[in-house]
């Protein structure tokens, strides 16, 4: 009988097989973007990642969990660290914003796209609403543990 630890390990592995074969490509197409390939490689880049993303919510339904914690935090940290590198990129490079903000902010608004269907799909509408609300969360009241009212409203 496998236990939970050995369970844990296994998928952990696998989010990594996941990520090393879909980052790879990705990390591949970007540097040819931005040395002199142009949009189509970034766009190849972009969809390199959305697979590795897709994997990865496949190996997540097959292992019957969600992301964890550690992995919620490294994606919000790669985000804004993109989201940071755009402007800034755009402000110290001649020529960049000129040449590579449409293709990237299009790339970008894909994979929030994503990450925010994927959400719907696994919570629902409303429950997926909630995960942003942090309010109700540090207010707790006998209401918000009504399943008749779905929380307090």
């Amino acid at each position: 009988m496998r236990d939970a630890g050995e369970d844990r390990l296994d998928r952990h592995a696998l989010v990594i097989a996941v990520w090393l074969a879909a980052g790879v490509p990705a990390l591949v197409g970007f540097r040819l973007a931005f040395g002199a390939g142009g949009p189509i490689w970034l766009g190849l880049g972009f969809g390199a990642f959305l697979s590795g993303f897709a994997a990865h919510l496949i190996v997540n339904a097959v292992t019957a969990t969600g992301f964890t914690p550690r992995e919620v935090a490294l994606g919000l940290v790669l985000a804004l660290a993109g989201i940071l590198a755009l402007p800034l990129a755009t402000l110290m490079v001649p020529g960049f914003g000129a040449r590579y903000l449409i293709p990237l902010a299009g790339g970008a608004a894909v994979l929030v796209a994503a990450a925010l269907t994927a959400m719907v799909i696994r919570h629902g509408p409303r429950r997926s609403l909630e995960l942003f609300d942090a309010a109700r969360d540090t207010n707790p009241r006998r209401a918000n543990r009504l399943t008749h009212r779905g929380g307090r409203k």
